[in-house]
């Protein structure tokens, strides 16, 4: 979903003398893939736990709503660094990225077992680069910007179907001392479609996913050849939240394991392909039409990231 990450490429490349150019862009191949992958994470964590919410809302033992349409937004921040087992910092590189992703929509539920909504976002990052030996301050920074239909269909109680597919288009700048700047702009195209359950164990509320997520990229602007490479990755995403209804409270926890098929990079070291997040929160009802949460999130196995972040919720039925 979005590409600025990938695009990151281009601001390590011009970041650095000219005879480490290739050896730096190969390196960070994983490192841009994660971060290109966070806005579209963060994208469709927020999309399935709206549906969730509420194509099981009349289920026996769920939280009710009584309501067919909502309107949500879901601002999150997430830092990522660069690991130190990590191809980048083997390569002499350094990276700390702050992210803010503000995704929001509306949707509408037909009838008993149809839902149908829109989510736009935006996305803003910084990224700070650092390149051993020197004193060259080079910088990264994007905007990006999301559309992204999605829909769902619960054919037994506690399961549902979920799709959804977004493009995204991203203006992204790097800067160095002494340098002009570079544009880095870049376009997406991403869809995933997961099987989902949600069901009521006593007042224990259990939810699980497994769905298939493709995203292809391509730059549109810049002029480094290591960077000028479009591409396409396919990931497995599996996860599980368990959650205790203290009603209106809802206090969760959460796993979400993921792993990616390598790009179309040609010569590109593979890093560390397998990823684990924990995350963990709480959701209240305030009312009977409006809802808040907030919550954390960490990435804790792979090799080639550190990531931490939170989230708030909001969501108002009508």
């Amino acid at each position: 979903m979005s590409m600025w990450a990938r695009t990151f490429r281009v601001a390590l490349a011009t970041a650095v003398f000219t005879g480490a150019v290739s050896t730096l862009a190969l390196a960070n191949d994983e490192i841009e893939k994660k971060i290109r992958d966070e806005v579209s994470r963060r994208v469709n964590d927020a999309i399935t736990k709206r549906i969730g919410d509420d194509v099981t809302s009349d289920i026996d033992g769920m939280p009710e709503t009584g309501y067919s349409n909502s309107a949500w937004v879901t601002p999150s921040y997430t830092n990522i660094t660069s690991d130190s087992d990590s191809l980048i910092e083997a390569a002499g590189s350094s990276f700390d990225s702050d992210l803010w992703t503000v995704p929001f929509g509306v949707d509408h539920r037909f009838g008993d077992n149809f839902f149908l909504g829109l989510s736009l976002a935006y996305a803003t990052s910084s990224t700070d680069i650092d390149i051993d030996g020197s004193n060259i301050d080079s910088d990264f920074y994007a905007d990006t910007y999301t559309v992204a239909p999605y829909a769902a269909y619960r054919f037994a109680d506690y399961f549902f179907v979920s799709g959804m597919f977004s493009y995204a288009y991203t203006d992204g700048k790097s800067t160095m001392d002494d340098m002009p700047d570079e544009d880095a702009d870049a376009q997406a195209y991403s869809g995933e479609l997961a099987l989902n359950a949600a069901a009521p164990v006593g007042d224990f509320i259990l939810k699980g996913k497994a769905g298939w997520r493709y995203a292809y990229t391509e730059l549109l602007e810049n002029s480094t050849p290591e960077a000028d490479d479009d591409s396409d990755v396919h990931t497995a995403v599996v996860s599980a939240e368990v959650g205790y209804n203290f009603d209106p409270i809802i206090p969760y926890v959460g796993l979400q394991y993921e792993h990616a098929w390598p790009e179309n990079v040609p010569d590109a070291p593979e890093g560390d392909q397998d990823f684990l997040y924990v995350s963990a929160g709480v959701r209240s009802a305030v009312n009977d039409w409006f809802s808040v949460g907030a919550g954390f999130r960490a990435e804790v196995i792979n090799d080639e990231t550190n990531q931490i972040g939170g989230q708030l919720e909001f969501k108002a039925r009508f």
